[in-house]
């Protein structure tokens, strides 16, 4: 508000003491003297203009006319500048005339009405400017308030779907454990085991908007390992993540869901299982991740891929809008993940 006042100020001084320049440099132009009558000319006319203006504002701010649309604006404006202009020319006359020239004032119409328009016009103009810089300055704020309003309700989206990827996440790793107690109960302890370092990390992972691949990888690995003591020899595993991919930042429990969505509805629905591919690396300055799993994707029954990818492909909306890119495709008789996260993400 400070600034916003100062600049008003510096504008309105410099605005007038410019057209009082241009006045004087008119005079001496025209065959005028440089004398004291003309230097207090100019000072009365700087005076007179900036003071009948500021009024002008003050009226606009008082009646609140900023709250109207065009149509009703107009009017009022070219009502306000008609009255500004009268009023500056009855003051310029009486200033100058009679108390700097020392002339006799008589009020002629003919030589009125020239004066009288040529001020509204000036504080026509003056309005223009004044209203426009409001509009402008009124505009940018509404988009900012949007803007944040936007960010607030794509966090709240985050956190509701973060909020429910975890039972989601819970319940899949419990069916795996459950599976394993009475075959194998000393590698269902070791499940156990594996499956709290993995709900501490995914909760403490949950918290953050984004995390390192390099955070979201040893999460992965201990699902993994639990889902390699479920499946035994009908699971492989193979990762290729290069060195300079594990600063990039991810949403945290996407790639793990990725892992999960294609073990869930591809390796474990093969009879002699199959192989989990994971792969990270840098293309152009953005991450690049493919993940590939055994099975085959039939697009017509994308909706059976169940919440997971839903939820990936909701949260890339949100946070990258159109800049990531995600697919799902058929290679060599295997399923391709495909994710691509824009640079601007770099730890």
């Amino acid at each position: 508000m400070r600034n916003k006042k100062r600049l008003y100020w510096i504008s309105q001084i410099v605005g007038w003491l410019l057209y009082a320049f241009i006045v004087g440099v008119f005079n001496i132009l025209t065959g005028n003297e440089v004398s004291a009558e003309l230097i207090y000319s100019l000072i009365s006319i700087f005076l007179i203009g900036l003071s009948v203006a500021h009024t002008f504002r003050i009226i606009i701010v008082k009646l609140n006319w900023m709250r109207f649309n065009i149509p009703r604006l107009i009017p009022r404006i070219l009502f306000g500048t008609l009255i500004a202009g009268i009023i500056v020319y009855f003051l310029k006359s009486i200033i100058i005339e009679r108390l700097i020239v020392h002339d006799a004032y008589e009020f002629n119409l003919t030589e009125a009405f020239p004066s009288i328009i040529s001020w509204t016009l000036l504080y026509l103009i003056w309005s223009l400017l004044y209203f426009l810089f409001h509009f402008v300055t009124n505009y940018k704020q509404e988009e900012i308030k949007n803007l944040k309003w936007q960010a607030a309700k794509n966090e709240i989206e985050l956190n509701k779907l973060k909020s429910q990827l975890n039972p989601h996440f819970i319940f899949n790793s419990m069916n795996s454990i459950r599976a394993l107690i009475n075959e194998e109960p000393a590698l269902a302890k070791e499940a156990i085991t594996q499956l709290s370092n993995v709900l501490r990390n995914s909760l403490l992972m949950g918290r953050k908007k984004l995390i390192s691949l390099g955070d979201e990888m040893r999460l992965v690995n201990d699902y993994l390992g639990l889902e390699k003591t479920r499946f035994e020899e009908r699971l492989n595993i193979v990762k290729n993540i290069s060195k300079d991919s594990e600063m990039f930042l991810i949403p945290p429990l996407m790639l793990q869901t990725l892992v999960e969505n294609g073990i869930k509805h591809g390796t474990s629905k093969l009879p002699e299982g199959g192989t989990i591919e994971i792969n990270a690396f840098l293309e152009k300055g953005n991450l690049k991740i493919m993940i590939y799993n055994s099975g085959v994707y039939d697009k017509e029954k994308e909706s059976e891929t169940g919440f997971g990818l839903v939820n990936t492909i909701q949260r890339l909306r949100l946070i990258y809008g159109d800049k990531a890119v995600f697919e799902i495709t058929n290679d060599n008789n295997r399923v391709k993940t495909t994710l691509l996260i824009p640079k601007e993400t770099i730890l």
